[in-house]
Parts: structure tokens; sequence; C-alpha cells
């Protein structure tokens, strides 16, 4: 008889507690809930990067387009309005600085100022027109917002003073899809004329 009560005590005491079962599985949860909020931030930070990293693209997209269009226009007129000029199609430095730039594009006609190509900020957002100010498209994303673009044009008026037309871009802004992820950004450019100034 005092065998056999020996073998179910010891049998009782290879087995977890109900208390131990309870502080594994409490433990076991406390990591659970920082891995899975971990997980959670680690994707909503890739989203945000991948949301930026869209609108910056469009931004780059934009500017790039802008400079290669100036660098192989031509008749660069600067003004200090936004206001489409009524003569885009005539020569104008601006040194200090103009809120729209116009040029004859590569395949533009020379003699008519219906075909000019004018850039301008409107708002918070640039804006292109191919028909010489008539109608504006916006060139940039929403959730770009343009505070400042100015442009400065010299070597442009008097032709053959052996200085290269040159167009220098300075825009200033914030770019991202929501308060939290707001990006500035300060970007300078600058363009010379392709063409000779001879």
């Amino acid at each position: 008889m005092i065998q056999i009560r020996k073998t179910l005590y010891s049998r009782k005491k290879s087995g977890f507690t109900l208390v131990e079962i309870i502080v594994s599985l409490a433990v076991f949860s406390i990591v659970m809930t920082v891995g899975v909020g971990s997980l959670l931030a680690l994707v909503d930070a890739n989203k945000k990067a991948r949301a930026l990293q869209s609108v910056m693209n469009n931004l780059n997209f934009a500017l790039e387009n802008m400079s290669r269009t100036v660098r192989v226009g031509t008749t660069y007129h600067c003004s200090t309005s936004s206001s489409p000029p009524p003569n885009p199609d005539t020569v104008q430095d601006c040194p200090s600085g103009g809120a729209l730039l116009a040029l004859e594009g590569s395949g533009g006609d020379t003699d008519t100022s219906s075909d000019q190509i004018v850039y301008r900020i409107n708002g918070s957002q640039l804006e292109k027109s191919s028909n010489g100010g008539s109608t504006f498209v916006g060139i940039t994303a929403p959730e770009v917002t343009i505070e400042s673009f100015n442009f400065y044009v010299t070597g442009a008026e008097i032709a053959g003073d052996n200085s290269q037309p040159r167009v220098v871009m300075i825009l200033q802004g914030s770019a991202g899809v929501s308060d939290k992820i707001k990006t500035n950004f300060n970007i300078q450019a600058t363009v010379s004329q392709r063409l000779l100034d001879l």
C-alpha cells in the first residue's frame, strides 16, 4: 500500500500547476502584443514612405520636364506677375526674380505668340500652358504644396553678348499625403539655353 501511494504522488508532481500556466500565458500575451504592435508600425511606416516617394517622383518628373523644355527653348520672357503677359514672345530678363516664365518651344513658330510655353505658380500648384497662356494645366500632384517658385533669367535680352541665356529656378514647398508625413523641400536648378548665343 505504501508503494502505491508513492507512485501516485510522484505522478502528480510531474505536471504544470495552474499558476504556472497562467503566468506563461500572460508572458506569451505580452510578447505577442509587443510583436504585433511593432509589425503594424512597420507596415504603416512602409505605406507612408511609398506614398511620399510617389509624390516626390511626381515633383522630380515635373521639374525635369520643365528643365528639358527650357534647355531646348528660346525667347525667354520672365515676368514678375503670374498673369499671362500680352507679349510672351518678346525677350525679357528678370535678374531679380519673376513668377512666370514664357518661352518658345523647340518646334515652335517664332512669328506667333499663341504657341509659347508658359510656366507659373498658381496658388500652391505649378502650372503649364502650351498655347501662350490661354489655358493652364497643373503639372504637380495635389499632395505637393508649393510655397514659392521664382525664375531668374539672365543673358536673354542682348543677343550676341557672349553671355549664354540662363534660367535659375528656386522652388520651396512641402510634400506628403498627410500632415504627419509632410516633408519640406528646397530645390534650385540652373538651365542654360542649348542654342548658342552668338
